[in-house]
């Protein structure tokens, strides 16, 4: 298994150990996700901090997890990117769609980014 995943409360926090690169690390998170929203709002943090590559199914599989979780009432937030997935989101115009944090305690608690 590729990915960690913690219940804090209601919130889950699930952990890519690889990077997001379209194969079965990618997957296993989109199902995790799919299994979280399925339950109800989802309340999802994506602890980044592992992860120094995303390409564009990575991304894709983010972008979707997202917007899934809008549409379920919920969100989505990322915590730890690193300057390199941090450059990505800029280049690619996803930093104005997902909240990130600079940690991961300010993603459980929302405290706006940095």
């Amino acid at each position: 298994m590729s990915l960690d995943i913690e219940k804090r409360d209601e919130i889950f926090l699930l952990t890519p150990r690889k990077d997001l690169s379209g194969g079965d690390e990618t997957r296993e998170l989109e199902k995790a996700i799919q299994e979280i929203i399925a339950k109800g709002k989802p309340q999802i943090v994506v602890d980044l901090g592992r992860v120094s590559y995303i390409n564009s199914a990575g991304l894709g599989s983010l972008v979707a997890a997202h917007t899934s979780c809008k549409n379920r009432e919920g969100w989505l937030r990322l915590a730890r990117t690193g300057k390199r997935i941090k450059n990505l989101f800029l280049i690619t115009k996803l930093a104005f769609v997902f909240e990130t944090y600079d940690s991961v305690d300010d993603a459980l608690v929302g405290i706006d980014r940095g």
